[in-house]
């Protein structure tokens, strides 16, 4: 039996963030040593781009095609099948993944995919492990008919009886769609081999792919939001030896991709999680992988959090995720954060092992019951607790309850659709594009509200989360109490009347978002982009996420301009708030200027410069050594040496070669989604007379 399992990604931009197929991995290793058992002899191999499988089966046909779907990939997949379809009608094709949970595995869910995914023959529900091995071993048993498996009732599945000739309406016959019984999960996670340790992925470490690791499966809460652990009881563990042997096979291996992803819906939920962040520390010190961790952390124990972060040592940014402060919202959620006086204790905790500066938070607007105020308030609230704070807009994902009719019909009065990150690509001649539904209008929230917030979180993100302004307003906020919020809030209201090229940066963003970002539904959105003038924006690397592509645009092209605008709102703040201060527009000037000699620079060419001189008027260095606390002038200016280290420079040449772009804000886009942006500031120190 020959099976090709796909976990296909759109690498036609080349850009993008690059993950090895670990869940495709598990469903190889797991089916190969089932079939083995019952004596069937199986040649497995894993794909993440669809021009190589969709090659690779000319050259040599499979008996099963099996595709992981995920929102960046459904409509890929589609096209893939298409083709396969069209073609090989013999193949069985197999669809797995969070597409489907128990809460939309049903009739009614079933007829929506298949009559969009026609040539999908069955799709596994939850875990696809356990039913992708049965389904396979059935259908050799079947000798290989496709039809006749289609005939059958599959437990743990969903089977599309749809003729391929499509003269079948699924609207009007459901017996044309099967839902199998549930099957439950593996009794014990190590039933699955290691797709790491016995070398199904080796190929992956030879490009800039990014390794990701589980170590336990499911989660214990069940946000209306998510779909992570619905269709398990409990948490399920990977053998601890196991794990520290994939971390140690992963970083010895790794070499042109510096992050690793933990794959866990709640890492620190367990005392051994320490032991296993102390090996990654281990292994970035030996083998400088992972230079950084991407953790999703738990939700409800600071202490564990605690120890874990430390034993990180400040690999891994620590995150209280709280996504609303709204008892109201909380309740409609099903949602238990960490109480304030938990995160503050957490918080203090860490900036006592000196990792203060990397805790963060996520809030989410758009969820049931969140209002203006609520969700302002809560940006305030988490400032004022030190975190940097990431704001989302809500994503209605299939499969969560949040994504059920009634659910709908109560909270969200409107809805739009926008193009998923770097998921485009054209495959023989044909456009793909993926989109994400987001919330446009709910109970509590008009249209209006989220325009301001586009803009809002995206001056939160760039100035105070990403730090590129965050100096600024720590000296609003610790000299003369002016909020972060507050001096955000005045930048949105002056924008939109300035006259310069930060006005037309700020019109152009609105109407990205307008225009680029809100589609009725998905025709609307393909027809938009397949415009060749749009579509060339996205070829060039032109468009993207709003807030990283229009952060870059600031910092890289037109830092000295919006310098310029924020003084002017400086100017307005002095002259309303009556500030005595003579030297407080200096000290805005020169902690501006400081911080423009922080962002990463480049020469002609696109390369990182490695250091440079600066003078300075007031000795910034200082007053951040000590807490932000007194800010003194220099008797006489002092320089200041801005540079990078060996291993940084390092570090940056390695992500900048890998990513393939030729855009360079396309290239800074991608190395921030799950690296920390201080890469991209220079050390700072006094220059030695």
């Amino acid at each position: 039996m020959i099976i090709y399992l796909g976990d296909l990604f759109h690498t036609w931009t080349k850009g993008g963030i690059w993950t090895i197929p670990l869940n495709v991995g598990y469903v190889a290793s797991y089916t190969k040593k089932k079939l083995n058992q019952s004596n069937i002899d199986c040649e497995i191999k894993i794909f993440k781009d669809a021009n190589k499988l969709l090659d690779k089966i000319k050259e040599k046909k499979p008996d099963i095609v099996g595709l992981g779907y995920f929102v960046w990939n459904e409509n890929l997949n589609n096209f893939v099948l298409n083709e396969i379809k069209k073609n090989y009608p013999e193949i069985l094709t197999i669809g797995g993944g969070p597409r489907f949970t128990n809460i939309n595995a049903n009739l009614d869910g079933a007829k929506k995919f298949f009559l969009k995914n026609k040539t999908c023959d069955i799709f596994v529900v939850n875990q696809g492990e356990k039913g992708f091995g049965k389904v396979a071993e059935e259908f050799h048993n079947l000798k290989y008919n496709v039809e006749g498996i289609k005939s059958k009732k599959i437990p743990g599945c969903l089977v599309n009886k749809l003729k391929t000739e499509n003269k079948i309406d699924l609207n009007l016959c459901d017996h044309h769609v099967h839902v199998g019984e549930n099957i439950g999960t593996l009794d014990d996670l190590n039933e699955i081999p290691s797709p790491y340790l016995n070398g199904m992925l080796d190929e992956f470490f030879e490009d800039r792919w990014m390794p990701v690791l589980e170590t336990n499966r499911s989660c214990p809460y069940r946000c209306t939001f998510c779909a992570w652990g619905i269709g398990t009881q409990k948490l399920m563990k990977f053998d601890e030896q196991r794990v520290l042997k994939e971390i140690e096979y992963i970083a010895e291996r790794c070499k042109k991709s510096k992050t690793l992803i933990i794959a866990d819906a709640n890492f620190g939920i367990l005392e051994r999680d320490a032991l296993f962040a102390s090996k990654m520390h281990e292994m970035s010190e030996k083998h400088k992988f992972p230079f950084s961790v991407n953790v999703q952390w738990n939700k409800t124990r600071p202490d564990r959090v605690f120890r874990v972060a430390k034993a990180f040592r400040n690999i891994a940014a620590v995150g209280a995720s709280m996504q609303s402060l709204n008892p109201k919202v909380l309740s409609a959620i099903k949602r238990k954060n960490l109480t304030a006086e938990q995160v503050m204790d957490l918080q203090n905790k860490l900036k006592e092992i000196g990792i203060g500066e990397k805790s963060f938070t996520e809030l989410i607007v758009g969820l049931p019951d969140e209002t203006r105020e609520s969700h302002i308030y809560a940006n305030r609230k988490l400032i004022d607790l030190g975190f940097e704070v990431w704001n989302y807009f809500l994503h209605l994902l299939p499969g969560t309850e949040m994504d059920e009719k009634e659910y709908r019909k109560k909270y969200f009065k409107k809805t739009s659709f926008r193009l998923h990150d770097n998921s485009y690509g054209i495959y023989k001649g044909q456009k793909v594009f993926e989109a994400q539904e987001t919330i446009l209008q709910t109970n509590n929230l008009e249209k209006e509200d989220f325009k301001f917030f586009r803009f809002f979180h995206f001056l939160i993100q760039m100035m105070w989360s990403k730090k590129w302004y965050y100096y600024l307003l720590i000296y609003l906020k610790k000299h003369y109490e002016i909020h972060p919020i507050d001096f955000i809030i005045s930048i949105t209201k002056e924008i939109e009347f300035d006259k310069g090229k930060i006005g037309d940066l700020y019109k152009n963003f609105i109407s990205d978002y307008l225009e680029a970002e809100s589609f009725e539904d998905e025709n609307g959105l393909y027809k938009y982009w397949s415009k060749e003038k749009n579509f060339s924006r996205l070829k060039s690397g032109e468009y993207g996420k709003l807030n990283m592509l229009y952060t870059y645009k600031i910092v890289i092209e037109l830092r000295d301009e919006f310098i310029k605008f924020l003084m002017k709102v400086i100017k307005s703040f002095k002259e309303k708030n009556n500030i005595p201060d003579q030297d407080f527009l200096e000290k805005c000037e020169e902690i501006l200027k400081f911080q423009n000699c922080k962002f990463i620079q480049f020469n002609s060419s696109n390369f990182p410069k490695h250091e440079f001189e600066e003078e300075f008027n007031f000795n910034i260095i200082d007053w951040i050594d000590k807490d932000y606390t007194a800010l003194n002038r220099y008797d006489v200016k002092k320089k200041y040496n801005f540079y990078f280290t060996k291993n940084e420079i390092n570090s940056l040449s390695t992500q900048l070669k890998s990513n393939k772009s030729t855009n360079l804000n396309s290239k800074l886009r991608d190395m921030t989604v799950y690296t920390s942006t201080n890469m991209f500031f220079y050390n700072v120190k006094e220059k030695s007379l």
